[in-house]
């Protein structure tokens, strides 16, 4: 702490200051993990991260200078209607960690979940798998010193699929059961899918099939966001669905995307099958055949990432079936914002 610079000036992350901006994109690119399971940054997709936000959300974004130049950098997430902060980046430049810039920075973010009225702050953190690579503990012992504790929601098993030694392919894809029919589509949901997809992701298709026809409104405008989101930081995606032929319904959907950058890395996005219609294994029909789209369009993806919450065991085991190994686990930490502090 003795080692702090005295010099450090906070300021807004604004994507119209290029300056501040540039400075910001080389040190995200200097903080990046080396190694063939992490994507390198993108610079369209973070650029476009500053202007839009995901579906109902606002994000604030600061960074922390020292002589004139980005050395650190805050997002704070805030959901719509919600209690909670979410700290989404908390970055200190690699030659200057242990200094306590780290500590300023979570400070900077009570002060600001304070402003925003919220009661507590969460945050993402790395752990290892036990049959996975070991990961750094600094962002374990960080998140204790500040206060924050795990919290009781499920962790998130992070899982690569890499292409290069799998080919879940090489069996064909299933025959569609009978009685549902396979759709595709790209970036943008066609207008009849937009309040399917909405109410597929928000429920995790645990919803009547039914809902009130005053909420399809709402609904699609979700979905909408979301593209309008993906768009804005120049991502492609790529999506299959199931319909239902007797009712006409879209029953199911699973979605990849791929930012600008990285031509060989890509998204396992949401996939996710309404109640009703479980047990046909339609999920992993759904996986392999958008699979196929997907690298009809993008030949040269060859690491695919998804994560699923540690629970979601029968998600976890269609991945394992394609190859998807886990990696890491992102496990949820807390701390209360006192109003006092």
């Amino acid at each position: 702490m003795n080692d702090i610079p005295h010099d450090l000036e906070f300021v807004p992350l604004d994507a119209d200051d290029d300056e501040t901006v540039g400075q910001w994109l080389d040190l995200v690119a200097e903080s990046a993990t080396a190694g063939p399971r992490c994507a390198p940054p993108c610079n369209v997709d973070l650029v476009g991260s500053l202007r839009f936000a995901p579906p109902a959300t606002t994000l604030d974004d600061w960074a922390v200078r020292s002589m004139g130049r980005v050395v650190g950098a805050l997002r704070l997430a805030l959901p719509d209607g919600a209690p909670t902060a979410r700290v989404d980046q908390l970055l200190v430049h690699p030659g200057l960690r242990r200094r306590g810039i780290g500590r300023l920075l979570h400070g900077q973010a009570l002060q600001l979940a304070r402003k925003h009225g919220r009661s507590v702050l969460t945050a993402t953190v790395v752990e290892s798998l036990p049959s996975g690579p070991p990961q750094d503990p600094g962002a374990v012992a960080f998140a204790a010193v500040t206060g924050a504790t795990r919290s009781d929601v499920p962790s998130g098993v992070h899982q690569w699929l890499d292409l290069n030694r799998h080919d879940p392919l090489s069996g064909g894809i299933p025959a569609t059961p009978t009685g549902y029919a396979l759709v595709t589509w790209g970036t943008i949901a066609p207008d009849e899918y937009a309040v399917p997809v909405s109410r597929l992701e928000l429920s995790l298709g645990d919803e009547p099939e039914d809902p009130a026809g005053q909420e399809a409104e709402t609904r699609a405008g979700y979905a909408r966001q979301f593209e309008t989101m993906r768009v804005g930081r120049g991502r492609r995606a790529y999506h299959t669905g199931v319909v239902h032929e007797a009712s006409g319904r879209l029953v199911g959907y699973t979605s990849v995307s791929k930012t600008t950058g990285n031509p060989e890395y890509a998204l396992q996005g949401m996939t996710v099958v309404h109640r009703e219609h479980r047990g046909h294994r339609l999920g992993l029909l759904l996986k392999l055949a958008n699979l196929e789209y997907v690298l009809r369009n993008e030949p040269a993806v060859r690491l695919l990432e998804t994560a699923n919450a540690e629970d979601n065991r029968p998600m976890i085991a269609v991945n394992a079936a394609m190859g998807f190994e886990p990696y890491d686990r992102w496990v949820f930490w807390t701390r209360s914002v006192d109003p006092s502090d």
